[in-house]
């Protein structure tokens, strides 16, 4: 089973699997940045944590930016193609279609991901997004699931990045949630973030 060659650490649950997540953490992380977060939110999914394959600062980024921090996209396009190929990866393992949970710069290419095969997730969660096709539509996207936290006071994101995403993902028609929150760009464990996406998780399986 390939990988697309990049290094990931696997959690376990102690109880029996309920569901599959991926967690893509920010720039200048690592795989365990998301570990915890994802534990509280997923209490039984099995979860797999890569590494962004671009040194970046002290940790790693998933994909480049370019000196004036605009996103690159041919490199964020090229890395979210080897994304899908680990999304495959992470099925074939468990026979489940992940969730795909993504911050900052992961959730960029976790969105960016959804946007070149729809059908190799369930469903996503977007914390600090910003959107990977800013001028243009997104391909029909017809009942997939997304949950946008945006942070109110986050000042590496404008205010109107988390609502633009949100109107095209709506106008691409998936099922999207977007909640700004009191917060920055960061945020801490066992805070409204994490019981935002408990919420919208019980609203989904009780649906």
């Amino acid at each position: 089973m390939e990988n697309a060659g990049f290094h990931y650490k696997l959690d376990i649950p102690t109880e029996t699997p309920d569901c599959a997540v991926v967690l893509l953490h920010g720039s200048g992380r690592t795989e365990d940045d998301l570990i915890s977060f994802g534990r509280a939110t997923f209490p039984k999914g099995i979860l797999y944590a890569p590494r962004g394959a671009v040194p970046w600062e002290d940790g790693f980024a998933f994909f480049r930016r370019k000196p004036d921090r605009q996103l690159d996209i041919d490199d964020l396009k090229h890395q979210a193609s080897r994304l899908c190929r680990f999304v495959t990866f992470v099925f074939q393992q468990t026979g489940q279609r992940p969730f795909l949970v993504g911050y900052s710069n992961g959730a960029i290419i976790a969105a960016e991901t959804i946007c070149q095969d729809r059908y190799l997730s369930k469903g996503a969660i977007l914390l600090r997004p910003l959107s990977p096709r800013y001028e243009k539509p997104l391909p029909n996207l017809a009942g997939y699931p997304v949950l946008l936290l945006a942070g109110a006071r986050d000042d590496r994101r404008h205010p109107s990045d988390a609502p633009h995403l949100a109107a095209q993902l709506a106008s691409a028609f998936a099922e999207v949630v977007l909640e700004t929150i009191d917060a920055g760009h960061g945020w801490a464990e066992d805070t409204m973030d994490e019981r935002l996406c408990r919420q919208w998780l019980a609203r989904r399986t009780a649906a």
